[in-house]
């Protein structure tokens, strides 16, 4: 017996009514290879003073304070990487600190794209996952307005020597 009711099957929003809570955001290596799909822009996310990068959270931040004092709890981002790891790096930064990083690199061509301060496997229970500025990008074939941006600050601070930035030794 053939089925008479021949409603359209939607979905549970409202046609013509973008519900921007339930979107994801899709981002590619330079190469053009998908890295990244996460619940927020990469735009929107907080920057790592350090070097710019940005800021993806891995777990909820806890509801009390290191004193004791209740604070915000903010939540961890829903995402998903889709990279290689590459080997554990040593950094010295400028102020004579040093940091272990676990790079997570594009699949196809092994850019860099950013890293973790846990081993792998990628959000292993680390708080926090960092994408480098200028890594990736929301359309294929388009590189981000930010990714050349340290070489123009460069040639800039050639043309006036009064503003360097000093950049951090790699150990490893």
């Amino acid at each position: 017996m053939r089925n008479t009711n021949t409603r359209p099957n939607r979905s549970h929003s409202q046609p013509g009514r973008l519900d921007r809570s339930n979107n994801l955001n899709v981002y590619y290596c330079l190469c053009g290879e998908f890295a990244l799909v996460c619940d927020r822009t990469l735009a929107s996310l907080p920057l790592r003073p350090l070097d710019n990068s940005r800021v993806l959270r891995c777990l909820d931040s806890p509801p009390y304070s290191t004193t004791g004092a209740p604070q915000k709890v903010r939540k961890a981002r829903a995402f998903k990487v889709s990279a290689s790891q590459g080997e554990a790096k040593l950094i010295k930064r400028p102020d004579g600190t040093v940091e272990k990083q676990y790079p997570f690199n594009c699949s196809r061509c092994k850019l860099q794209l950013g890293y973790e301060h846990t081993p792998p496997p990628l959000k292993s229970g680390g708080r926090f996952t960092f994408v480098l500025r200028g890594a990736l990008t929301d359309r294929q074939g388009v590189p981000p307005l930010d990714t050349f941006l340290e070489d123009l600050l460069a040639s800039h601070n050639d043309d006036n020597d009064e503003h360097t930035t000093e950049k951090p030794e790699y150990l490893l």
